[in-house]
């Protein structure tokens, strides 16, 4: 969002508004940044004390959402008690699986909309240490904003200031600039038009194993792996940490559908791509591209240079820019037709596992003069898809959130085990075979 300095109202974009239409009884609308902090024992007073005295800086806190001629806004909340956003978490200190349950609990709950759409739990952990359980709608902030808003509010200054650069991106290609193609001329571009129809607007060859009704309970995992020792070994093979972290992936989903003895078959998933925006602070601008990921290689080595090839020629085609730049154009054209469009790629033939990614920092960050260590990420599943993987970067620490509907996706520890195990292993074969160097 944009949160002007004065008291007037702020439409919310399109995007945002989508955001909020998707959210119902069953699903909630935010995302989830757990910061695992070393050291002493931080207390929700002493973090709001902090919140409360950089919140000039950071506008987007205080809007709540209301209403003006039937569409949703932005209005500042002159009545805004940190108190009720920055609270301890009863009964610690808690150990890691107490702590995942109090995830999963906070996570399936809706923030409430007649006040600012965050909320961040203090909670202690047995043995040491804190961990800031902080939920923001995803209308509110998006994955660059978080970035942001953490910098503003939370992190000590002097540390972590500075943007991760494409070595130190956790997952899935944010902030990836349209090449050239996107700007050509108008023969061009319907060529590469027809291109991306065809790429991104079909459907898997099965039906997806995520795909029920789902419920309003929820079940959370997570994982950290060495970034470092995965980067290297993408570059060794000639890829990204991106590939890196889509094989790893596809390593865990072929573990996780073995251990159900299901029918392993490539999955279709959707990557997430932040646009370019003239103002960095107007809002989500976000697009995807969706790809088939080799779950029936099994060997970690071809599976990443099978998913190198498929980004690749993502990356190369503007995907995402130009299924980008058809929508807008579509809901100028026919809002209806965009509407039925929606729908269509919503669908879990279209995609079968959403991905999302948050970029941090990287040199070391200490709030309150506490050093986090890690970031948790955490965001939403949705309607016909009962699993979400969410990859967050913490310095030299590359963390996964998986976070399921129990009654549709059960065993998520294998899953996540699953993706530790391949997350060594690709490493191991990217060090150790000669043709990867």
């Amino acid at each position: 969002m944009s949160a002007p300095a004065g008291p007037e109202c702020v439409p919310l974009s399109d995007e945002d508004r989508a955001i909020l239409d998707l959210e119902c009884a069953t699903v909630v609308g935010h995302v989830l940044h757990g910061s695992i902090l070393d050291g002493a024992p931080v207390d929700a007073a002493a973090l709001r004390a902090r919140i409360a005295a950089r919140l000039p800086a950071a506008p987007e806190l205080r809007y709540r959402l209301d209403e003006r001629a039937g569409a949703p806004v932005w209005v500042p909340d002159g009545e805004l008690d940190l108190e009720r956003h920055v609270v301890d978490a009863p009964d610690g200190p808690y150990d890691d699986e107490a702590l995942r349950a109090l995830v999963a609990d906070r996570f399936a709950q809706h923030l409430d909309r007649t006040r600012p759409l965050w909320a961040i739990d203090v909670v202690p952990r047995a043995g040491g240490g804190t961990a800031l359980l902080w939920r923001v709608h995803h209308a509110l902030a998006d994955g660059a904003t978080m970035t942001r808003l953490s910098h503003t509010v939370l992190y000590d200054e002097g540390a972590g200031g500075e943007r991760p650069d494409e070595a130190g991106r956790p997952a899935t290609g944010t902030a990836v600039s349209p090449p050239a193609t996107v700007r050509a001329d108008h023969v061009r571009r319907r060529a590469h038009l027809v291109g991306v129809l065809r790429r991104e607007f079909t459907v898997g060859p099965a039906r997806s194993p995520f795909d029920g009704a789902i419920s309003a309970r929820r079940d959370v995992a997570f994982l950290d792996t060495d970034l470092a020792a995965l980067h290297a070994a993408a570059r060794s093979a000639g890829a990204t940490v991106n590939d890196a972290f889509l094989a790893v992936l596809a390593g865990g989903l072929r573990r996780w559908l073995d251990h159900h003895a299901g029918t392993v078959t490539d999955l279709r998933v959707r990557v997430p791509v932040s646009l370019p925006r003239e103002d960095p602070s107007a809002g989500n601008r976000d697009s995807a591209f969706d790809l088939p990921l080799p779950v029936h290689v099994t060997d970690p080595l071809e599976r990443l240079r099978a998913v190198h090839e498929l980004t690749t020629c993502r990356k190369d085609a503007a995907d995402a820019a130009l299924v980008d730049d058809l929508l807008h154009r579509l809901a100028e054209v026919s809002p209806p037709l965009r509407r039925v469009v929606d729908r269509l790629r919503a669908t879990a033939r279209a995609f079968t596992v959403s991905l999302s990614d948050v970029p941090g920092p990287r040199t070391p960050v200490a709030v309150l003069g506490r050093r986090v260590h890690a970031t948790w990420p955490l965001a939403e599943i949705g309607v016909h898809h009962a699993l979400r993987v969410t990859a967050a970067s913490m310095v030299d620490v590359l963390s996964f959130g998986v976070c399921v509907d129990p009654g549709l996706v059960p065993d998520v520890d294998v899953l996540a085990d699953g993706l530790r195990a391949e997350a060594d292993l690709l490493v191991t074969a990217c060090q150790t075979r000669p043709e990867s160097r």
